[in-house]
């Protein structure tokens, strides 16, 4: 099993060589006159940033590319998977799964000195999460 893994709507996404994931927190400061209340969300939205080199044949990159296409506006799952190892030997799984994820953007790098590049961004609604030893 590779390290990590990225899964959207079910394909695995391969060539993968970065994912960023940020919490959407929203916070809130009112002044008083007893000092600054802060307050948040009890829930709050994620974003999910996956680059890539673009994929090794037409068929995947077609396939990816009808997948992003359906989710401007279908919501799908993005799943992500990452193997991590310990000093000690012992080896753990964290799967998240973000939920209900739309199309936020897309971009594409081609450049002279490297392999072309994707990048997407999605936005989920909400995420599970589980981590366990192997």
């Amino acid at each position: 099993m590779a390290d990590k893994i990225i899964i959207i709507d079910g394909v695995t996404v391969g060539r993968g060589n970065s994912v960023k994931i940020e919490d959407n927190t929203s916070l809130s400061t009112e002044d008083t006159f007893d000092g600054p209340v802060v307050s948040g969300m009890a829930k709050t939205s994620y974003s999910v940033e996956i680059q890539k080199l673009i994929a090794p044949n037409v068929e995947s990159y077609l396939e990816l590319r009808n997948i992003l296409n359906d989710m401007k506006v279908n919501k799908k799952e993005i799943t992500i998977k990452e193997t991590v190892r310990g000093n000690d030997g012992t080896t753990y799984t964290i799967t998240q799964i973000f939920l209900r994820c739309l199309v936020d953007s897309y971009s594409k790098e081609l450049s002279v000195d490297s392999l072309t590049t994707e990048s997407m961004k999605f936005t989920a609604e909400d995420l599970d999460e589980d981590a366990r030893r192997d």
